[in-house]
């Protein structure tokens, strides 16, 4: 018997951990005087129970053949990207 509550348990865990999450390229803007672009993407994160929406900011540099971007609002340099997050039963933001 003990088997069926782990059994729910693990269906549980996997339910809420599955979701699918989708990008969107709101702005794209290259810098005319060198070989920078700034990049903003919409990142919407949808999961069973709830939702989020995250802002992000990129800088990216133009190699010839590659865009290597690096994300600005990683938290590691005091800036953290916007976000909003939403359940059933109500919303939380970060954004001040």
């Amino acid at each position: 018997m003990s088997r069926i509550p782990m059994a729910l348990a693990s269906l549980a865990l996997v339910a809420l951990s599955t979701g699918c999450v989708s990008r969107t390229i709101t702005r794209f803007e290259d810098n005319q005087k060198s070989p920078v672009t700034a990049l903003e993407v919409s990142k919407f994160e949808n999961y069973l129970f709830f939702a989020k929406k995250t802002h992000q900011f990129y800088l990216c540099q133009d190699t010839g053949d590659k865009l290597i971007c690096k994300l600005s609002c990683d938290g590691q340099n005091d800036v953290v990207c916007p976000q909003a997050g939403g359940t059933y039963s109500g919303a939380t933001t970060n954004v001040r």
